[in-house]
């Protein structure tokens, strides 16, 4: 099983290959470096995995979105759930083999009630 950090880079087990991890995220969770992975990965399947978002809110991104998205931060607090919720799906051995539980989880901002449902149900030893 891949680590989840090599040197400044973040690995995804969902498309396999490593990222840079992001330096204001490095400041945010100091201590706690399965958080810090668990905050890369919402990013990179935010930005990487779901096309639609970069496609909303990049360039032209008005157009595409002018009659169905609203606010950016209440649009970017859905799909970071979205994103959440897929990553424990697709890559339940990955977190479990390290040990990513609902403790890092509940660290990250704005966790909804189907999302820690998700992750205690799927994450939980018994």
């Amino acid at each position: 099983m891949k680590d989840l950090f090599k040197n400044n880079y973040v690995y995804c087990p969902l498309c396999n290959q490593h990222f840079m991890e992001s330096d204001y995220l490095n400041s945010v969770f100091v201590d706690n470096k399965k958080a810090l992975w668990l905050a890369n990965m919402v990013t990179h399947y935010r930005h990487h995995h779901i096309t639609s978002w970069n496609k909303c809110w990049g360039q032209y991104g008005y157009i595409y979105r002018s009659k169905w998205f609203g606010e950016y931060e209440d649009e970017k607090r859905k799909v970071n759930e979205r994103a959440k919720r897929q990553i424990v799906r697709k890559a339940t051995p990955f977190l479990s083999y390290h040990e990513i539980s609902m403790n890092e989880f509940k660290l990250l901002q704005y966790n909804d009630e189907a999302t820690l449902q998700l992750v205690e149900k799927k994450l939980t030893v018994n």
